[in-house]
């Protein structure tokens, strides 16, 4: 009954997708925190200038005017050809246009890492003649100040007695119900995260592993991503915990302990949170892994191996931040399902934070047992045209899953909220393949699913508010509603 509006908001996200990829200038463009001064110098964040007067040197990005045209990519009907498009384009724009910068940094003997998926150059000890020279270049936009993300911590919950050894949450948004009575439990998809990582070998996680070639054997390669090199070894680890909490909500099952939405799906990470911070390098290294998986090294990049759907339980300090910007619109054109929280700064209203506040990124709320917004779980507007935030809200008070080591854990969060919709995007495709990469099909799927909420507190209606966003996850909704639309049942198998 309320289809209509809903159905204007997803025509509006797929005009909206269209421009910013043919564009690409929503990073490029970002406004610079203050005037600086006339010339060349205008391009450069004010906060770059204060570093290397104060410090002589500087950590900053060199962003770079030209941007890939992934316009044609959601034509494509072949997955790995949509990938290997999306890669491709972007490598070869990236390289054109930052090779002369890289040959004068390299000449200069100055340390600096490059990015194909902003097209941008990390330049790690920059002087004031580095920055000059930079500035100067006409292909270069602008000079940013290095940018982190940060874990969106939980906070410790409570035990809540499971009901017929399925926890209180994943009954609430149904999930259960499309196991028994749908047969479907995520067989055929796979569900990825950027987060802190993730005890690979923990009971209610190793079977859904896709480095898992049975046996007790593994293979990391295109599964595990450590682009800062902090586990001990070549294979997953989760020095946080938060991580192993995040996926065991995705695909976790072990025994009784019934905490995953999708315990068929298939699962891989890349660890973007070193620690409880996130390196700009991190995050950017993390997003190009999604795009095209590679072997533990690097090398070799596969994107016929990238994911269906990303969980990012992480945010940053401000809901304008364009930073993430380019990664998520890479990510829409090659099919990949862009799913974040929408961070704990509740309960004021706009207060939705970046990337989940972004347009195209598809951002969660929390609620608990009884069906209420969670008083930290952020609310709209976004900055972003007065978009309504969250997308949709899920539970995320008091939350079991699992955490290091072999243990489980109950938290509250919206890093609790947001893995059930990923859960939920893959028992939508495990049950209809023929979604797979069809974002604006699956944003509407879950929009249209959702149960809602008179929350008018921070403005909207009762179809979407900023309150609640769509309404409340309903899993079960949803996977019926891709079953109507037709399209063969996926297999179980590894992809």
């Amino acid at each position: 009954m309320l289809g209509r509006s809903r159905a204007r908001a997803s025509t509006r996200f797929a005009v909206l997708s269209v421009l910013v990829l043919t564009t690409g200038v929503l990073l490029a463009s970002a406004p610079a925190a203050s005037p600086s001064p006339s010339g060349s110098l205008a391009k450069v964040d004010a906060s770059v200038l204060r570093q290397i007067h104060v410090n002589g040197s500087a950590r900053f990005w060199v962003l770079f005017r030209q941007q890939a045209d992934l316009s044609r990519a959601s034509a494509i009907a072949d997955w790995t050809a949509r990938g290997a498009f999306v890669v491709d384009s972007l490598k070869a724009v990236a390289s054109s246009s930052q090779r002369a910068m890289r040959a004068e940094l390299a000449g200069s003997h100055v340390a600096y890492r490059s990015f194909w998926i902003v097209n941008g150059i990390l330049v790690t000890r920059g002087t004031a003649a580095t920055l000059e020279a930079a500035a100067a270049r006409p292909e270069v936009s602008r000079i940013a100040a290095d940018w982190h993300g940060f874990v969106i911590m939980p906070l410790k919950g409570r035990r809540i007695k499971s009901i017929g050894a399925v926890e209180w949450n994943i009954k609430n948004i149904r999930a259960n119900k499309v196991w028994k009575l749908l047969g479907d439990r995520g067989a055929g998809s796979v569900v990825a995260a950027i987060d802190t990582g993730a005890q690979f070998d923990h009971p209610a996680l190793v079977n859904a592993y896709r480095g898992n070639q049975g046996g007790g054997s593994f293979n990391h390669n295109y599964n595990w991503w450590d682009p800062s090199h902090i586990c001990p070894q070549p294979k997953p680890c989760d020095n946080v915990g938060h991580g192993t909490h995040t996926m065991g909500t995705m695909v976790g099952r072990a025994g009784v302990n019934k905490i995953g939405v999708a315990p068929n799906a298939k699962w891989i990470e890349a660890k973007g949170c070193e620690s409880n911070s996130c390196s700009s390098s991190a995050l950017l290294s993390s997003g190009q892994f999604m795009l095209a998986p590679t072997d533990l090294n690097g090398n070799n990049p596969d994107p016929s191996k990238r994911p269906d759907v990303v969980n990012n339980s992480w945010g940053s300090g401000s809901g304008s931040d364009t930073f993430y910007q380019a990664t998520v619109n890479s990510w829409v054109a090659a099919g990949i399902f862009p799913q974040f929280s929408n961070v704990n700064a509740g309960p004021n209203c706009g207060t939705v934070r970046a990337p989940g506040s972004y347009i195209n990124s598809y951002g969660a709320g929390a609620y608990d047992i009884n069906n209420v917004i969670a008083s930290f779980s952020s609310r709209g507007p976004s900055p972003f045209g007065g978009e309504i935030k969250p997308n949709i809200s899920a539970p995320g008070v008091n939350v079991r899953s699992s955490v290091p080591t072999n243990g489980y854990a109950s938290f509250s969060g919206t890093s609790m909220a947001s893995p059930h919709v990923a859960g939920t995007i893959a028992l939508v495709i495990s049950k209809n393949p023929s979604l797979r990469g069809n974002i604006s099909q699956l944003r509407t799927i879950i929009d249209n699913s959702g149960i809602d909420v008179n929350a008018l507190t921070c403005g909207g209606t009762l179809d979407d508010n900023n309150v609640f966003g769509e309404g409340r996850l309903d899993a079960y909704a949803a996977v019926l509603s891709a079953a109507s639309l037709g399209g063969s049942e996926a297999t179980a198998g590894l992809r």
